[in-house]
């Protein structure tokens, strides 16, 4: 046992393991306001950046760094370039969700348009005909402008390549605005505070950690994780820490948290969810991610369906959904649309898309439905923690498995819940006291 656990500890991908579990949890404004993954407040940041004259004290510089950007990755795409442009803040205005585009830059005198399409996730074909089509509506607009278009995605710069537009990723965006801060560029202590934090929420989606990783340890050293669960299960923790050789003790917290984590089977609780589901009626859908780190569930009730369809859409175009992982358990709500199907300029997501940011959900609290375009035809509208890591870790596998079912028949039976707000939404939206005009030729 003792060469095993030896083999376990020295692994690199448990040393990472480590090394992040040692990580001071530090104070960030937007995780504690859950703005971390909302795509309107990233793109508010961005524009604010983008703005010569704004507060953050840099002048022209990212401006300066997004335009040539934008040059390069233009040409890359064979779509032109951009001309010779001012960046003096009184040539340059920013606008935030104009003709439903995230952020729009025009440089006047040059009549130079550029508009970006920012998404927290990674590129799709999707994303590519959402900016084509806006796109369009831009050129009749400005007819004697010149339009260029941009999708950020967490992709990385050149891992894609859409034709007719700049693809920028947000490790580029994350480099330059770190460089910034490193050089001392931005003056104010509190815009220093502000652009750390906020580097840090970047860096979580573009190199997340725990994922492939997690998974390949688990089954590289399958035996002997398998043998450190009896023991837990029989003497506890101290029962682990009495194990570890006395060279590597500091390692044993680490190795108690990856044998608690590893009883853990996202597969099998995601079975046991499913068959709950069913029970109630509902329709369910399941897959998981190539390298089995991820688990989804997706589900749908009669209710959801038929406001799906009264509003021309799909029986799938609503749809709730479930992340299982060894790590957490996660709930949310999509639209969807086939990304391999035609799509028409007044699509049901589109138009949904726009009825929700100008009615939202919930008035009192809009955040909690921020749109987040997820790639592949999905957008989320809604997104939870149903089960956190800190508290997976201390269940067995069935504990966990009772208390998800738990928290899931009080997060769809409860009166207050945000599954009984959403789907009450779209039936209110889908309703036809006449029956007389066809949801589909109805706005929203």
């Amino acid at each position: 046992m003792e060469a095993d656990l030896r083999e376990l500890i020295a692994d690199p991908g448990f040393r990472a393991y480590h090394e992040e579990l040692l990580k001071p949890r530090e104070f960030n404004t937007f995780t504690v306001l859950r703005y971390s993954s909302y795509e309107i407040r990233h793109s508010n940041v961005l524009a604010w950046l983008l703005r010569p004259d704004d507060t953050h004290g840099i002048g022209t510089r990212f401006l300066e760094w997004f335009a040539d950007q934008v040059k390069e990755r233009l040409v890359s795409a064979n779509a032109g370039s951009l001309p010779k442009i001012g960046l003096e803040a009184p040539n340059v205005a920013v606008w935030r969700e104009r003709d439903y585009v995230d952020i729009t830059v025009l440089f006047k005198k040059e009549k130079c348009v550029v508009a970006i399409e920012n998404k927290t996730g990674p590129a799709s074909s999707g994303h590519r005909k959402q900016v084509e089509r806006y796109e369009r509506k831009l050129r009749d607009k400005y007819e004697d402008h010149t339009v260029k278009s941009v999708l950020l995605t967490t992709s990385p710069d050149g891992s894609v390549s859409f034709p007719g537009m700049a693809h920028v990723g947000w490790d580029s965006v994350h480099k330059a605005v770190g460089s910034f801060l490193a050089d001392g560029y931005f003056h104010s202590s509190g815009v220093r505070a502000f652009v750390r934090q906020y580097l840090d929420v970047i860096e979580r989606w573009i190199r997340p950690t725990g994922s492939v990783g997690f998974r390949a340890l688990l089954d590289k050293h399958r035996s002997i994780l398998t043998e450190m669960r009896q023991i837990l299960d029989k003497d506890g923790d101290e029962g682990i820490c009495g194990r570890v050789p006395r060279d590597l003790t500091d390692y044993r917290g680490a190795l108690v948290r990856l044998v608690q984590e590893s009883r853990q089977d996202p597969k099998k609780l995601r079975r046991a969810v499913a068959r709950y589901l069913r029970g109630r009626g509902c329709e369910t859908r399941s897959s998981n991610n190539p390298k089995r780190t991820y688990y989804w569930l997706r589900w749908t009730d009669a209710n959801l369906v038929e406001a799906s369809q009264s509003l021309g859409g799909e029986p799938e175009s609503l749809s709730w959904s479930m992340t299982f992982t060894h790590q957490g358990v996660w709930v949310g709500f999509y639209l969807y649309q086939h990304p391999g199907k035609e799509q028409v300029e007044n699509a049901l997501v589109d138009r949904l898309k726009r009825f929700i940011r100008a009615t939202p959900i919930n008035r009192q609290n809009p955040d909690n439905y921020s749109l987040k375009g997820r790639g592949y035809g999905w957008e989320r509208v809604y997104y939870t923690q149903l089960l956190s890591n800190d508290e997976l870790a201390e269940m067995s596998a069935p504990e966990v498995t009772d208390e998800v079912m738990q928290r899931l028949e009080h997060f769809m039976d409860s009166d207050e819940s945000e599954y009984r707000r959403v789907g009450d939404y779209f039936q209110c939206l889908a309703f036809r006291p006449n029956g007389s005009v066809p949801a589909h030729e109805a706005p929203p």
